[in-house]
């Protein structure tokens, strides 16, 4: 089983990340867009085609990462509109970089349980806008399950739980919205054998990183109660083959992916 590995390029420019990617056979640099040095306006027509060129020539995936500050469910319109519009963005960098997809984090909300609902409504109206450039330009969302904040506060996560992403996933129905699957974030929920059970070929990208089963610790594998043997069978069985993108926060991207490797 031919495997697809990857890391999130957070740290350094995703110019200087192409050699080493390719010395240790990691074949996808999904780019975060958080850095000041990767925001989404320095990707001008130079830059993309020096990538795209360097992507060609290493034989190495792009995708894109949106900050998870992003929030198109606001109910606030200017906020909510900008959001939208960077989303809408990402989509066209990510078309003439001819990335595989852009995964994002879906948005969030403050207040009580009923406003999260509220806010779900919008946030699949507003989805609707950004997969309408992504059927035209053929480039995948993926959405992001993410983690549950803690009991008792105020801020909610869209996309926490397998409830909400398959709400997305069904009410939107289109080939361009996927999930992008974080195993970490899953093991502090439902876990991720349920999210595979559940969302199957619908997985286009996975962010492997291991943790208590309580928070968001982004270990290294085998340190937490990912179950990972159980996890790699369960993929085997929807033919996932990658890319698996670490964000393992303490070891290199090589290391992360021998770790997980041996699962496989």
């Amino acid at each position: 089983m031919d495997l697809l590995f990857g890391f999130d390029v957070v740290r350094k420019p995703v110019e200087e990340c192409f050699g080493y990617a390719a010395e240790y056979g990691l074949a996808h640099l999904e780019i975060d867009l958080i850095r000041e040095g990767s925001f989404i306006e320095t990707f001008d027509a130079e830059r993309i085609s020096k990538l795209r060129q360097l992507s060609r020539d290493y034989e190495i995936g792009l995708s894109l990462h949106t900050p998870f500050t992003v929030n198109p469910a606001d109910k606030i319109p200017a906020i909510r509109d900008a959001s939208i519009a960077y989303l809408k963005l990402c989509v066209s960098v990510a078309h003439e970089l001819d990335a595989t997809h852009v995964t994002t984090h879906v948005g969030y909300c403050l207040g009580v349980k009923p406003s999260k609902q509220k806010a779900l409504l919008r946030l699949a109206a507003n989805l609707k806008q950004v997969l309408q450039d992504c059927r035209k330009l053929d480039v995948k969302l993926a959405i992001e399950n993410v983690n549950p904040m803690p009991e008792g506060s105020e801020l909610f996560y869209l996309g926490d739980s397998i409830e909400e992403c398959d709400y997305l996933l069904s009410e939107l129905e289109s080939p361009y919205l996927n999930l992008c699957l974080d195993i970490g974030h899953a093991n502090t929920n439902e876990g991720p054998l349920a999210y595979i059970q559940k969302f199957g070929n619908k997985i286009v990208n996975i962010h492997f990183h291991d943790n208590n089963g309580k928070t968001d610790d982004h270990l290294d594998v085998g340190e937490g109660t990912v179950p990972w043997k159980k996890v790699a069978e369960s993929l085997k069985k929807i033919n996932f083959c990658g890319p698996f993108v670490s964000e393992c926060f303490n070891s290199e991207p090589h290391e992360a992916k021998a770790a997980l490797q041996k699962y496989f």
